[in-house]
């Protein structure tokens, strides 16, 4: 059953009429979709997926009955990840794609020391948006994380658990041995990872310094280990 996202006030009447232009073209002329066919719609603002068949279609107008509604369950966690941007483009656009599937709460892409300048021009920011709805629609997640740009972060304003990595052994934490909290901030190294003077200052600010083995990760990997071994200790 296909599933999509919308953002509507009047949505989720018993009887539905949209008139998305893209959603209607996708449904019709793309899936080729017939009477009476069914798809599930949601929104970022509940929990909740909404059954609908399709009665019947016009140039402009989708018409649609509710058949079901499916109470959802989420995670009892915020997972945010603070991702030093990476060198291109396509590791952004992967990081989001497979991340939201995983649960991120909200992306923040930061320039640390070593990130590479890549500009972010508004039709990029939209391509990432949709992105991140498309990977909601296809895992089956209702909330649409947020995603946001940063020239620098204010790491004293930083509230919550807060983690970073390192490959040093010697004075660091391991994943098996902490405590979560339900609030969680996850920092990522860019390529090259994080310099002397950015560790320093996670430090300063009690940041958790976190072993993930001596094996160097890469930085669109990190984030997905992580957040599998978190996720294990909220699903017990």
């Amino acid at each position: 059953m296909h599933r999509f996202f919308i953002e509507d006030e009047s949505i989720w009447e018993k009887n539905l009429t949209i008139q998305n232009k893209e959603l209607l073209n996708q449904i019709i002329k793309v899936l080729r979709s017939n009477i009476w066919d069914n798809f599930i719609f949601f929104d970022w603002k509940k929990s909740v997926d909404y059954i609908y068949e399709l009665k019947g279609f016009d140039k402009k107008n989708l018409f649609l009955l509710l058949k079901d509604i499916i109470e959802k369950e989420n995670l009892e966690c915020n997972i945010n990840l603070y991702q030093s941007i990476p060198n291109k483009i396509n590791k952004i656009e992967l990081i989001l794609q497979k991340w939201v599937e995983v649960w991120y709460s909200s992306f923040v892409f930061f320039k640390s020391m070593r990130s590479q300048k890549i500009n972010i021009s508004d039709n990029k920011l939209n391509r990432f948006k949709k992105i991140i709805i498309e990977a909601c629609e296809q895992s089956w997640r209702n909330t649409i994380p947020d995603i946001y740009f940063l020239d620098s972060l204010d790491i004293s304003e930083i509230k919550w658990q807060n983690l970073y990595f390192h490959t040093e052994n010697q004075k660091t934490n391991k994943l098996s041995n902490l405590k979560f909290e339900k609030n969680i901030n996850i920092f990522v190294w860019p390529e090259g990872g994080f310099t002397t003077e950015e560790t320093s200052i996670f430090d300063k600010h009690n940041f958790t310094k976190v072993f993930l083995g001596s094996n160097i990760l890469r930085t669109e990997t990190t984030s997905i280990v992580v957040w599998f071994y978190i996720r294990q200790t909220f699903l017990k």
